[in-house]
Order: C-alpha cells, then structure tokens, then sequence
C-alpha cells in the first residue's frame, strides 16, 4: 500500500488539509468547509501486527462535521485491499490516470485495510527496517516533507483537535522503546501501545520490539561467532545456523565428525535455554552427481543430504535437545546459496542448515 488521499467538504473553499502516514499506510485528507471558525477533527487508527512482525491489519477512522469525504488512492491500491468500508454507500472512481477514488456522502467514515510494512521490492523505502540483531524499527514518516511544509502526521491550517493511534503486537512480540516527537500520553497494556494527545500537529512515531526470545538467539550468535566456518543470519522471526558439510563431514559420508560433533554441542547450551522453539535440520548438497561405489549407498543428492540431516537431528538429540522440538529436512542439490560453477560455490552449498523458529 503505497498511498492514500482523502477530500472531504461542505463546500469549494479549502480549510483543511491532512497527511497521515503509519509505515506502509500513507493517507491524505482535505476537508473543506463554508465557515471560518476552527473545525474539530478527530484521527483514530489501530494497527494489529501480525505473527510475522511485518504484515498488519489497520482501523482507522476521521471524524469531522463536513458534508461529504472522499479518499484520493494510488493507483496500485483498488478496494480489493479493504476489507470493511463505512458507509456501506460509496463510489469508486479509476478514471483519473493518477488516483483512484473512493467518495462517501457524509465527513465521518471508517475503513478497515491489510497491508506490509516491508517492501520486499524496494527495501531502503521499508517502513520496518529488521537490524542484524533481529530488531524491528518502525518509523511512521518516510523523510519527506510536503510542498506546505507539513510531514508525518499532519493537518492544516489547525492542528488535530483529538488524535489517538495504538499498535497492537502479537503475543510473542515485547516492546523495546516507542517515542514520539509531540507530546502526549502512552499507555502500555499487554501487548498493545497506544498514544493520546490534543490539538498536535506533524506526528512521527519511532517503535521498536523484538521477539520475546531474541535476547537468547543475540547469545546463541555470540556464542557461535568465533568459529568461521559458522555462519548466522537472523531475518528477525527465525536464526538460521549455516555449517559447512566440511566441518561435519568427511567427504561422501553421512557420519559426524569429532569436530562436527563437537560444534553440535556447543550450539546446544545455548538452544537449550529456549523453550518454545523449534529446530528444523536442513541438508543440501551441490549438484555433482553420486557416482561409483558411493551410489549404492546414496542413489542420488536428496539420500546424502537426508542421511547427513538425520546425523544432525540425532546428535542434537543426545546432546540434550527434546525430540519433539527436531525435524529433518532434505533439499538435495535444489536450494543453493549460490551458483554451481566453480570449486568454491559448490563447497558453499554443500552444507547443513540450522532453522531455530518459534513454535
């Protein structure tokens, strides 16, 4: 959801102008109005989070005693991203080549959208950046200033006269920090956040939270950062542990090595503090055929990277890791981290995955 602008009037003569915009959702409304005097507008929008940090659900709704709104929007979004609109009476315009339309006869209205506040397409405009760290930072102003001046959160020429916004997290979520650059009242309420103030104007909101195990993945990266032939990335929702087959393995085998072993202990002390994880064992090879003796044994790519799978699962196991947390995944030579052209790529692809998620 790139944009949204909205225009509503009792009248032709402009009084009121605002921008909103919460991440992903980027709104634009216009009230305009016969009289002089000062126009009470009140702004309520709840964000529900979704499990994976990113995707959202959003209320939001504008109050005002104008005679008519209409929401101006990108020409990427139609009503397919809404899922409730009030009043139900409206009218949907695509004709303009630059907007879409949505017109209510009345200036109180309610809309219900989905949306993501990455942007898997053009990440440096992400309103949620995701630090190595697994962190989430969510900024509500994309830096850009309007031709008037205005930014965030704003409205023109007075200033909202009532304003609330709540972020509601999902369970396995805990806020880090939340600031504003205006003043008003935050409320914390469980896993909800919420932010109440008058007559403010130009809002920008900073939210950071984490996963309630991230601390213990943070450790387990620290733990695991010494040995090079280990590699860990962290999208956030999972840490994934990335082991060469070189380090497990002898060549062609399927059996642990002294020193692999010795590294599926030491990543243990640390899984074992998480309680509600999971621990997927991923095995994937290069695409170099099995050939020779070795073939009865492994018939092709997918049987070595099970067995080498399976070897990782057990020793997880008997180091301490409860069964029931373990699964065995086998990907053969089908999802490579790079190109199989040359010595050092395959040597990169052949290796074990280590998936530690949340249950």
């Amino acid at each position: 959801m790139l944009g949204k602008f909205s225009t509503n009037g009792r009248g032709d003569r402009p009084s009121i102008q605002q921008f909103i915009g919460l991440g992903a959702l980027l709104f634009v409304a216009t009230i305009t109005s016969t009289q002089n005097a000062r126009a009470d507008v009140s702004y309520e929008t709840l964000t529900f989070i979704n499990g994976d940090g990113h995707s959202y659900v959003n209320y939001t709704t504008t109050r005002s005693e104008a005679n008519n709104y209409s929401v101006f929007l990108d020409k990427a979004e139609n009503l397919g991203d809404y899922l409730y609109i009030n009043p139900n009476r409206y009218e949907f315009d695509e004709t303009d080549p630059r907007t879409n339309k949505l017109s209510f006869g009345q200036g109180s209205y309610a809309l219900i959208s989905q949306g993501d506040y990455l942007n898997t397409t053009a990440p440096e405009k992400s309103a949620l950046k995701v630090g190595k760290d697994g962190t989430y930072a969510l900024r509500t102003w994309n830096g850009e200033k309007q031709s008037n001046g205005h930014y965030g959160i704003w409205n023109t020429p007075d200033s909202f006269t009532r304003f609330a916004a709540a972020w509601v997290l999902p369970e396995q979520f805990e806020l880090l920090e939340f600031t504003s650059n205006r003043p008003g009242e935050w409320v914390q309420r469980g896993s909800t956040l919420a932010f109440f103030s008058h007559n403010v104007n130009n809002l920008v909101f900073d939210i950071t939270f984490q996963r309630i195990n991230q601390p213990t993945f943070s450790a387990i990266r620290e733990q695991l950062s010494s040995n090079k032939a280990v590699d860990i990335e962290n999208d956030g929702e999972n840490l994934k542990v990335i082991l060469t087959n070189e380090i497990l393995f002898a060549s062609g085998s399927a059996t642990l090595t002294a020193n692999g072993e010795a590294v599926i202990t030491d990543m243990v002390s640390g899984l074992a503090q998480l309680s509600e994880i999971e621990v997927i064992v991923e095995g994937h090879t290069d695409n170099v055929p099995i050939r020779g003796g070795l073939k009865k044994k492994f018939p092709t790519n997918w049987e070595l990277s099970a067995q080498r799978a399976l070897s990782v699962v057990h020793a997880l196991s008997k180091a301490g890791i409860s069964p029931k947390k373990l699964q065995a995944r086998a990907f053969g030579s089908y999802k490579p981290r790079v190109p199989n052209d040359n010595a050092n790529n395959r040597s990169t692809n052949r290796r074990i995955e280590l998936i530690i998620a949340p249950s």
